[in-house]
């Protein structure tokens, strides 16, 4: 699951994405954050 405010950042290129709005996927469900072809690294708050 995703949080407001979650941010996930691309060792590639350095682009950031952050969740304005909570996910409402069930918890078990898989979750991939794509930026040039690799998943992107959840940033600590």
């Amino acid at each position: 699951m995703r949080e407001v405010g979650d941010r996930y950042r691309c060792d590639k290129c350095g682009a950031v994405l952050v969740y304005e709005k909570a996910c409402p996927c069930p918890s078990g469900m898989r979750h991939e954050e794509i930026c040039c072809d690799q998943q992107m690294v959840a940033v600590k708050k």
